[in-house]
């Protein structure tokens, strides 16, 4: 009897017009910037919370991660969209949490999971991992980011050091492989030849 092929977390992801969807149906602009900067830099959601205002550089578009996973540093490079973004939410503001929520301090990692879960239910996209019953996570957007970063033809060095990877053998792992449906997919691209 055959093995069923068990897909991996890191297999599972959001195409980009689903969190687009999910972007644009945030109720505030604060959630929408927290979104896009999940979508658009594959942070970890800790990262994310403890960003401060003087970690954005607007004028080269980077975010600077202080202590990331395992104490390490690294710099990510954010759109001109997202650049933009910021720069508005920040405002006049020189230092403090760079995502503030309704008490002054800084957007706690379990707000950050209602925010996302929030903005998925309210327009119906749904996490396609089934152990997450539906709901969707921070990490999905980390996952989507590299699964569609991978798909762009990017390139696996440069992934490995914007998601905080030591090696890009960690990169290789978990996005370097195709899925089980990016293989049908091309599959049945390729095939149509012979049909």
């Amino acid at each position: 009897m055959a093995r069923k092929h068990q897909l991996q977390d890191s297999e599972y992801h959001l195409n980009p017009a689903a969190i687009r969807k999910v972007i644009y149906g945030t109720e505030s602009f604060r959630d929408r910037c927290i979104l896009k900067t999940f979508a658009q830099t594959g942070i970890r959601r800790a990262e994310l919370g403890a960003l401060d205002v003087r970690d954005v550089d607007l004028d080269r578009r980077r975010l600077q991660i202080r202590e990331g996973k395992g104490s390490k540093d690294r710099v990510i490079p954010i759109t001109d969209e997202l650049a933009s973004d910021l720069a508005h939410l920040i405002g006049k503001r020189k230092t403090g949490p760079l995502f503030v929520s309704l008490r002054g301090s800084a957007v706690s990692v379990r707000q950050l999971n209602r925010i996302v879960a929030a903005a998925g239910a309210r327009v119906g996209v749904q996490n396609p991992n089934p152990k997450y019953r539906g709901r969707l996570t921070c990490h999905l957007f980390r996952h989507s980011f590299a699964r569609a970063w991978k798909a762009r033809g990017g390139s696996i060095e440069s992934l490995a050091k914007i998601l905080g990877h030591s090696s890009t053998a960690t990169t290789v792992d978990l996005y370097g492989t195709e899925s089980l449906e990016d293989v049908q997919e091309n599959y049945d691209r390729l095939m149509a030849e012979y049909a």
